[in-house]
């Protein structure tokens, strides 16, 4: 999953005219994209099935480019296979991937470190490596707590009827600081940064019309 932060430097600003006399220059290597590609690990899929993911960062501002010209995301996914492949010699297809919308990573984001990746040729992926492993330093990570919670159904067995996800939130966040999105099948509890954001697949579809939420001050 690739997300922005402030802390990558950002790629040199260009126009798309000017990305595409780059890629067709006797030197396309002159433009590099600073990424952090992490470790995989083993998250579910929206199936519930294993899968393994990949958290790519980027600078924020080129990230936000990435999102809103073809270009540029087209540009940014082959360099991120290419990446991807180099790194833990696994095979590939750009042409099959998926974008998720609304969902910036799976799972909890992992320790990154910083690296340079640039373009080799202007071939074909298939022909030859796209970009090239320029060095590498350890990127400051910062571990954010984690909000405890559990999630409860009703009945316990049988056809579910109920879900309940209760989460233990603590005296000194407020509640303008949460951002609570349920979805059919899928929830995720934002605290503006204060806490990791919790982002799971509900395990079964739930009807829009009869979500509730509350907010209990207590000492439990």
């Amino acid at each position: 999953m690739a997300q922005g932060v402030n802390t990558i430097p950002c790629p040199r600003d260009v126009t798309n005219e000017q990305l595409m006399k780059i890629l067709n220059s006797s030197d396309p290597s002159s433009y590099r994209v600073p990424m952090s590609i992490g470790e995989g690990r083993t998250e579910s899929d929206k199936s519930g099935s294993p899968c393994t993911v990949y958290d790519v960062a980027i600078n924020s501002e080129f990230f936000k480019k990435v999102e809103k010209d073809v270009l540029f995301q087209t540009f940014f996914l082959t360099v991120v296979f290419e990446g991807l492949q180099d790194k833990y010699q696994c095979e590939l297809d750009v042409q099959k991937s998926t974008i998720l919308k609304n969902r910036k990573s799976i799972g909890t984001l992992q320790s990154h470190r910083i690296q340079i990746r640039d373009i080799k040729t202007t071939e074909s992926a298939l022909k030859a490596p796209l970009i090239e492993e320029i060095g590498e330093k350890p990127a400051p990570v910062t571990k954010k707590p984690e909000l405890v919670y559990r999630m409860r159904r009703e009945p316990p067995i049988g056809e579910i009827e109920y879900l309940i996800a209760e989460f233990k939130i603590p005296a000194s966040v407020e509640f303008k600081d949460l951002n609570l999105e349920v979805g059919e099948d899928r929830l995720v509890l934002d605290s503006k940064g204060m806490f990791e954001m919790i982002d799971f697949f509900l395990p079964c579809s739930v009807d829009q019309e009869y979500i509730d939420a509350q907010l209990n001050r207590n000492n439990d």
